[in-house]
């Protein structure tokens, strides 16, 4: 079951963290996904994902992370990117702030998959943790989750594409422009590989409208699936010892 944080009164926190109660933290970033999605798909995937791992669990969810390092789509309209150091000190704080209430247990539910910002969602964890605070990153890039959300997720970016599209058509289709999704054509760029060569934006990488792979092929069949994968990752990070 899951408790919004937000929505309760400070005794009802208490209570459910006195319970061990796991605390959950959704975190993803305000940037420019393509012209047919909105700002906030991370944030939208990442409580999504909350919303289904709270179908297992009694969870209360604290308010999203919605600021982050996000370079990559820096050029284009809307983007906020915080700098590492700034994001690492403010989500360290967060996580200690959430262990203050009593929580000793928090899991870290990220979707904004910018390498960068990863390496700081991790920092920050080890940072926070303590003996009495167990913080727990799942990471669905890796194997054994990565290679079974597709060919696209593991090459083609993961950004605005068929995979994070079909997310956000399972999750919240009232977000997605139909019209500007259907019309765009499939843009076959290895980001991965691009990123590696030395490109510092999505412009430089090939991207000029902040999206890479097939928005047009997304479905909410494959959205649901997808969900399913980083469902299972997330509740097998968070039952590992």
């Amino acid at each position: 079951m899951k408790h919004l944080a937000a929505h309760l009164p400070w005794p009802r926190i208490k209570a459910l963290a006195q319970t061990n109660t796991w605390a959950l933290l959704p975190i993803g970033s305000t940037e420019a996904h393509g012209p047919h999605l909105p700002l906030n798909v991370d944030v939208v995937i990442a409580q999504e994902v909350c919303s289904r791992v709270s179908s297992s669990f009694d969870t209360v969810e604290f308010p999203p992370v919605t600021y982050s390092l996000t370079d990559f789509a820096a050029p284009f309209a809307g983007t906020v990117s915080v700098p590492a150091e700034t994001a690492k000190a403010m989500l360290v704080a967060v996580l200690r702030g959430i262990g203050h209430a009593g929580f000793g247990r928090i899991c870290v539910v990220n979707h904004h998959l910018e390498p960068a910002h990863f390496k700081v969602v991790h920092a920050a964890a080890l940072e926070a943790a303590s003996p009495t605070l167990r913080v727990v990153v799942p990471d669905h890039r890796r194997k054994p989750t990565g290679p079974l959300l597709g060919h696209e997720f593991m090459h083609g970016g993961s950004h605005a594409g068929s995979y994070e599209t079909s997310l956000m058509l399972a999750a919240a289709p009232h977000l997605v422009d139909e019209r500007a999704r259907l019309a765009l054509p499939p843009l076959s760029v290895d980001l991965p590989a691009a990123i590696k060569a030395g490109a510092t934006n999505f412009l430089e990488a090939g991207g000029p409208d902040a999206y890479f792979g097939a928005p047009a092929d997304a479905s909410v069949a494959e959205g649901n699936r997808l969900f399913e994968l980083i469902t299972i990752a997330t509740l097998d990070a968070m039952n590992a010892r």
